[in-house]
């Protein structure tokens, strides 16, 4: 890639929880809203236009200060990721499509920081699904 890389604005920001019932119920309290997506590891609430997802804690994401991930939104997941690899940049988690339709991807930079990036969905109203 040449010239300065194009980022939207973060769309994204993930929580990793091992008690992922309580921590669901306990968002929906404090946000005083509902998640507008629910599926198999995760839900995500709407907050004026970015999602807070909630995730249930895996072999790739633990909770705590470690455990967000804020997705930086760009046009193309699978360009960043195959330049940014070959500039010693490692994927972490996907790049993959989860069930909302979006694209997203975990990088683990040359010196050790994650860096997400997410590519909206390609066709509106996907918001249903089983897995993440």
């Amino acid at each position: 890639m040449t010239g300065a890389l194009t980022l939207g604005p973060i769309g994204n920001i993930f929580y990793f929880v091992d008690q992922f019932d309580e921590a669901v119920e306990w968002y929906t309290t404090r946000l005083g809203r509902e998640p507008v997506v629910r599926g198999g590891a995760l839900v995500a609430f709407d907050i004026d236009g970015v999602r807070l997802t909630i995730h249930k804690s895996d072999e790739f994401n633990s909770p705590g200060p470690t455990g967000v991930s804020a997705y930086w939104t760009v046009s193309d997941v699978d360009a960043i990721v195959a330049d940014w690899t070959a500039h010693g940049a490692v994927a972490h988690r996907g790049p993959k499509t989860v069930f909302t339709g979006e694209r997203l991807c975990q990088l683990l930079d040359p010196f050790g920081n994650l860096f997400a990036i997410r590519e909206a969905p390609r066709s509106a109203g996907v918001e249903s699904g089983a897995s993440s």
